[in-house]
C-alpha cells in the first residue's frame, strides 16, 4: 500500500491511495489539469485511476471531480446526499461511473474500503479506510468533534491521515469574525490541533507507523503548532519516534507502508 496527499488546505485537498495494482484518488478539490500534473509530480498517471472517494460536497474537495471523470472515464463514489448538492456543480456523469455509497464497505479486488459518517457542516461528511491485506490507512479530512464512530474506525491503523485543522489560541484570537469563529470550533466545524491529537493518543497500537496532518489553517494554525501538539501527546505515550507529517499544500512524497 502507497500513499500521498496531492495537497490540502482551503485551495484544495486530493489524495492517492494505492493497493496492490488498484489506484485511487481520495476527493478531486484541484482542477483537472492540476490534479493530472499533481500525480505526474510523484510519477503516476491519471490515466490508472481507477476510482474517486468523495468526502463532502463542499469546492475545496470536487473542484475537479466532474471533469476528471468525463475526461479519463472514472468512476465516482459518493453518498447520494452529496451527489444531490453537487450535481449542477460537477455536470453530467456517465451513468456507470456514478457509485453511490449506500453500506458501510466496499470491495474493489482485493481492496476493501468502508466509510463512517463525520460530523461536518456539509449534507454528508464521510471519512474512510482503506485495507489492503494486514495494511490499514484510516482517512478523516474534515472533522467537527471526535465521537466514537470516529475512534472505532481509527483503531488498528498502519497510517491515520487526520485534519488538524486550527489552534485554539490563534483562532479565538484572530481576524475571523466571531460568527465564523463560531462555525469553526463548532460541532459541525473543524478539529483543533489538541481534539486531533487527543483522538490520535486515544487509538495509539504498536502496529501505527505514521500520522499525517491535514487540513491546516492558514489563518488559525501553523504547521510548527500542529506537529508539537501531537508530538506532545506521543512523548507522553512514549511513542515519540512515530512519524508525523504535516501536510501543506504542496502535498508529499509517496509514502509506502511498511
Amino acid at each position: 500500500m502507497k500513499f500521498s496527499s496531492l495537497g490540502s488546505g482551503s485551495s484544495g485537498n486530493s489524495s492517492f491511495i494505492e493497493m496492490g495494482n488498484k489506484k485511487f484518488l481520495i476527493d478531486a478539490g484541484f482542477s483537472g489539469k492540476r490534479t493530472a500534473q499533481r500525480l505526474n509530480d510523484i510519477e503516476k498517471r491519471i490515466e490508472d485511476i481507477e476510482g474517486i472517494f468523495v468526502t463532502h460536497e463542499h469546492t475545496d474537495h470536487i473542484l475537479g471531480l466532474g471533469v476528471l471523470s468525463r475526461r479519463y472515464d472514472i468512476p465516482i463514489y459518493l453518498h447520494e446526499l452529496t451527489y444531490s448538492v453537487i450535481k449542477d456543480k460537477i455536470g453530467k456523469i456517465d451513468r456507470k461511473n456514478l457509485n453511490f455509497i449506500r453500506e458501510d464497505k466496499i470491495v474493489i479486488g482485493n481492496c476493501v474500503i468502508n466509510n463512517f459518517e463525520v460530523m461536518h457542516d456539509a449534507k454528508k461528511c464521510l471519512g474512510y479506510t482503506f485495507e489492503f491485506g494486514e495494511k490499514k490507512l484510516s482517512y478523516a479530512s474534515d472533522v467537527g468533534c471526535v465521537n466514537n464512530i470516529i475512534r472505532e474506525n481509527l483503531k488498528n491503523s498502519n497510517v491515520i491521515v487526520l485534519e488538524s485543522n486550527y489552534d485554539y489560541e490563534m483562532l479565538i484570537t484572530g481576524p475571523y469574525h466571531w460568527e465564523l469563529k463560531n462555525r469553526v470550533k463548532s460541532r459541525y466545524g473543524h478539529l483543533s490541533n489538541e481534539d486531533a491529537s487527543k483522538l490520535v493518543g486515544q487509538v495509539l497500537c504498536d502496529k501505527l507507523k505514521k500520522v499525517y496532518l491535514m487540513h491546516i489553517s492558514k489563518d488559525n494554525n501553523t504547521p510548527e503548532l500542529a506537529y508539537n501538539s501531537l508530538h506532545k501527546i506521543l512523548k507522553k505515550e512514549n511513542r515519540k519516534n512515530l512519524e508525523i507529517e504535516v501536510i501543506g499544500e504542496a502535498g508529499t512524497k509517496i509514502y509506502k507502508l511498511p
